[in-house]
């Protein structure tokens, strides 16, 4: 019963780890990060003219 447990856990880690890999590599998540970096730039800059 312990061993069927860890072991459906262990797969459902594994299922996971997986699932992030391929939407990091295949689904543009490099690309996702550039534009979040790019936009979170816009807002620090805007806020800077509104403080001067």
């Amino acid at each position: 019963m312990r061993s069927i447990v860890l072991g459906v856990v262990l797969g459902l880690f594994m299922i996971c780890f997986l699932a992030i890999i391929i939407e990091e590599t295949f689904l543009a998540g490099r690309r996702r990060r550039k534009m979040e970096k790019a936009l979170k730039g816009e807002r620090n800059a805007d806020n800077a003219k509104s403080r001067a």
